[in-house]
């Protein structure tokens, strides 16, 4: 059976998912998702399921929970998993929020195993007096890299500025250095961006983001490079089918490669805040993403995977 979109989805144990503003990665022929327990009223949790087929989840456990070494955190949002080939651990960053700081800053814990028990290796503003907001990973062999909103300089408001991405260390610690920094609305005068992800497909970057507008849906844009470190292309929307203002009730999260020439290559998943927003029902969308030429279109399915015809 298929996942159907616009409602509520549920594990293999019949229990609810809450699995948002998260990431997936394949590993082993399986795919793992991971993202945060968004449920009003009680602790976060960064939560991990499995699947075979990107259908049945299963549930594997909380990754890492509000307490011991992270109690003090008040948000853990927008995780991130990445595989470590070089150390042989794996390693979660993820937004970090604590009424000890000025806004967020990025957060790090590693683990010998994927399911196992997380440790947290320390938090950091990624440069000097810059704090952050969503963020996401990008991972190309063994380099990875961190996608960040970055705020004004010197720990002040307005936050929100703009976007960057950071190289990180050989262990996925800690921020190395800056490759790119831009899409200052405040300097364009163009809608703010968060929740961005990266994907490269024939040789080009293809940056996607959502719209800054708390948990509310927005139309998705995105930019194209050559290499990370730029020159971007100026935002577009990506195109939908049937024509959609806000990518059909979501808020981009991240696409995945998943399928061969012929298939459904590229998924979407899109967090849908209805739980916040009161519109619609359901807390995700898998949607096929093909590319007509250069350029990406989002197209509308009741399910995952698409029916045939």
């Amino acid at each position: 059976m298929p996942v159907l979109n616009g409602g509520v989805w549920r594990d293999t144990a019949g229990n609810e998912i809450w699995c948002n503003g998260g990431q997936m990665l394949r590993a082993d022929g399986t795919f793992h998702w991971i993202g945060y327990d968004t449920g009003p009223g009680r602790p976060w949790a960064i939560k991990l399921y499995s699947s075979p087929n990107l259908v049945d989840w299963t549930f594997r456990r909380d990754l890492i929970r509000q307490e011991g070494a992270f109690a003090k955190v008040d948000w853990a949002g927008r995780p991130g998993l990445l595989r470590n080939r070089r150390t042989g651990r794996w390693v979660i960053v993820f937004e970090a929020d604590c009424p000890d700081w000025f806004r967020h800053k990025v957060g790090y814990a590693s683990s010998g195993s994927l399911d196992g028990d997380y440790r947290l290796e320390g938090f950091e503003y990624p440069e000097p007096g810059r704090s952050t907001g969503d963020q996401s990973l990008f991972q190309e062999g063994d380099d990875a890299y961190l996608l960040t909103v970055l705020d004004s300089p010197g720990l002040r408001k307005p936050i929100n500025v703009d976007l960057a991405i950071y190289r990180l260390t050989p262990d996925f610690l800690r921020v190395d250095r800056k490759l790119f920094e831009g899409f200052d609305h405040l300097k364009s005068g163009e809608r703010g961006n968060e929740a961005s992800h990266i994907i490269r497909r024939d040789g080009t970057y293809y940056w996607f983001m959502s719209g800054l507008v708390g948990w509310n849906s927005s139309e998705t844009r995105y930019a194209t490079a050559r290499a990370l470190a730029g020159p971007w292309s100026p935002l577009r929307p990506v195109r939908t089918e049937p024509p959609s203002e806000d990518s059909f009730n979501t808020q981009h999260d991240f696409v995945l490669e998943v399928g061969e020439a012929g298939a459904p290559r590229w998924l979407y998943a899109g967090d849908r805040y209805s739980q916040w927003h009161g519109k619609g029902t359901g807390r995700n969308i898998f949607l096929p993403l093909r590319f007509a030429g250069d350029e990406p279109v989002l197209a509308w399915s009741a399910d995952w995977p698409p029916a045939p015809g």
